[in-house]
């Protein structure tokens, strides 16, 4: 879900609620051009919501968006805006509370020059041909530009729900290792380490043990040298240093791998071990 021009024949990929979405490669699409149409809104009309996006916007540098047109992407694919309640408590305790308070205080290096300036919030999924599809996708493909992130399924947040709370979180560093991918890129050298191994579609038929022993953190990661990059960010971010140590002694192109992805994160200023230190405390351990 990282591209913004999606093909309608990205539904039949679909391979899990927050799974990414295959698309055109980025370079397709014009960067000047922009595919999403914001509601202008006065100041004297503002809610609460509209007042903590604004906050967020000063203190953090990060335009929230939760108000837009509902086409976007193309004339046949759509996503549509949250229920304003749900926007409401997701934008003060996932976008405040889990991802930017944490991540300024805690790598405040990555934060300053690696963070998006706006950041989509969708209620659903991306819907393909008709709005009433069953086609999902997360919402990177909502971010072709290296300045915005998105993510979908605000409408399921539920503040009581803390393992959806962790799983959310962690896509969405998976979503911006997608960012990073494109704006740096992940090296020819990453490429090469498991060069002939990756699965293609068939990824949905192996198990997570499975991709372990084939070189992988799980079997998304062996679609394509992409979702292989961003799925290791995505497990550091999701699993202990001693679980993630478990996982790459399995296959020494994982522990290769493994290496690179964490070096890269630690050179631009943020640890990926104790990202989950972070997340797992702010998600499990803070009242909000």
């Amino acid at each position: 879900m990282k591209k913004l021009m999606i093909m309608a024949t990205v539904a039949l990929f679909i391979g899990g609620v927050f799974g990414c979405k295959k698309g055109n490669p980025t370079g397709e699409f014009q960067a000047n051009v922009d595919y999403f149409e914001v509601r202008d809104k006065p100041k004297y009309l503002w809610n609460e919501l509209d007042y903590l996006c604004d906050s967020i916007h000063k203190e953090y540098g990060v335009k929230v968006i939760y108000e837009y047109n509902q086409r976007t992407i193309a004339g046949t694919t759509f996503f549509v805006p949250a229920d304003y309640t749900k926007a409401l408590a997701y934008t003060r305790i996932m976008i405040k509370g889990f991802w930017l308070k944490p991540l300024k205080e805690n790598f405040p290096q990555y934060f300053t020059k690696e963070t998006p300036i706006e950041f989509i919030e969708v209620g659903g999924f991306i819907h393909f041909n008709d709005i009433t599809s069953a086609g999902a996708a997360a919402g990177a493909g909502l971010n072709a530009q290296f300045y915005r992130l998105g993510m979908g399924g605000v409408n399921n947040f539920n503040k009581n729900d803390k393992a959806w709370l962790f799983d959310h979180i962690v896509t969405l560093y998976h979503e911006h290792a997608h960012e990073q991918d494109h704006k740096y890129g992940r090296g020819e050298l990453y490429d090469r380490v498991s060069l002939g191994d990756y699965y293609g579609l068939s990824y949905t038929s192996r198990s997570v043990a499975q991709s372990n022993l084939d070189g992988f953190f799980k079997p998304y990661g062996g679609y394509a040298p992409e979702e292989d990059f961003a799925t290791s960010v995505e497990s550091m971010a999701r699993f202990t240093k001693a679980e993630v140590d478990l996982m790459t002694s399995k296959n020494p192109k994982l522990a290769t791998k493994y290496r690179m992805v964490y070096k890269y994160y630690l050179d631009k200023g943020m640890d990926l071990h104790k990202l989950h230190d972070v997340l797992d405390s702010v998600v499990y351990k803070t009242v909000y």
